[in-house]
């Protein structure tokens, strides 16, 4: 016989105030987070346990390296007016890198 919970949240999809799409699960008194960036690199070819890891951080590539666009388009997210224009999330767009580079590259001024 097969039963249902009594009680079961969907998984919902919602933007960070940097604008980074995640889903959320809260299941059996477990909250689970995983963002779009993470399925992306995944899909993208990236190793599930690298993309989890603690020691690893899913990076937004610059839109010049993988766009053909001029080096000077900001990376994203970008703010325009009132207005937050989100990282683009493909398998494309993402990369896995190591936690401390990714890291100091963004307090070097350049985004996720």
């Amino acid at each position: 016989m097969i039963t249902r919970p009594r009680h079961r949240d969907v998984p919902s999809v919602t933007l960070t105030g940097h604008g980074y799409a995640y889903t959320r699960s809260r299941y059996g008194g477990e909250d689970k987070t995983v963002y779009l960036h993470q399925l992306c690199a995944i899909a993208g070819g990236a190793d599930p346990y690298d993309v989890f890891s603690e020691t690893t951080d899913v990076h937004h590539r610059p839109l010049h390296e993988w766009l053909d666009l001029d080096e000077d388009v900001p990376p994203a997210p970008v703010e325009v007016g009132d207005q937050l224009i989100p990282a683009i999330d493909t398998p494309e767009s993402v990369e896995v890198t190591p936690r401390w580079d990714h890291r100091e590259r963004n307090l070097g001024g350049e985004q996720a």
